[in-house]
């Protein structure tokens, strides 16, 4: 539908691109080619803050198109030399251990021993996911422990995250989030370098 309407395609790809679904963007997957791609979290292999914004020649050459238009668009923290050497840094890991590739295969390792470990589980509605990015779905018992997840969320809708991150942390060391749109999905977002052990 942009380009019927000759509208700019922009992704926030902050927590799905750089490989983390199998692919230097989640969209590859679509076969999409978005006119505007934005990157940042692993840009810099967690090192530094860095973040960069992709776009297709027929975007750069309408904003940047003159000397005089070089500079639309600056930051205070723009062309810091330390993130940018972090970056190139993290793309030639990702390429030389072949990261990508990995990132499909051990994805699906993770997730069919997900749920080979979770099956018994009747709040684990789904595990699901691409590449390296991976979401546990929960969803309400048919137990007598419904009415408990009822309370929780009758107090507050992320009480439930709550109390499955700070079990997880304090019972088994694991540092996890909840998705921010649905408290009801854990995030499993190992990094693309993660042993099978």
């Amino acid at each position: 539908m942009c380009a019927r309407y000759g509208t700019v395609f922009v992704l926030d790809e902050v927590q799905t691109g750089m490989d983390r679904t199998g692919r230097l963007l989640a969209a590859h997957h679509c076969g999409v080619e978005p006119d505007i791609a934005i990157l940042a979290k692993a840009l810099s292999g967690g090192l530094v803050p860095c973040s960069a914004v992709l776009m297709s020649d027929r975007i750069y050459e309408a904003v940047y198109d003159s000397l005089k238009r070089s500079s639309v668009h600056t930051s205070t923290f723009s062309e810091n030399s330390m993130s940018m050497r972090a970056g190139l840094a993290t793309l030639d890991v990702v390429e030389r251990e072949n990261l990508v590739e990995r990132s499909l295969v051990m994805g699906e390792v993770l997730r069919q021993r997900l749920r080979e470990a979770l099956a018994g589980y009747e709040m684990v509605a789904d595990v699901r996911g691409i590449g390296m990015m991976s979401g546990i779905e929960f969803q309400a018992p048919k137990q007598l422990r419904r009415a408990a997840l009822e309370a929780f969320r009758h107090i507050h809708e992320g009480m439930f995250r709550q109390i499955v991150m700070m079990r997880l942390y304090r019972d088994h060391n694991i540092l996890t989030r909840i998705c921010g749109n649905n408290f009801m999905v854990l995030k499993v977002a190992p990094p693309l370098v993660v042993t099978e052990e």
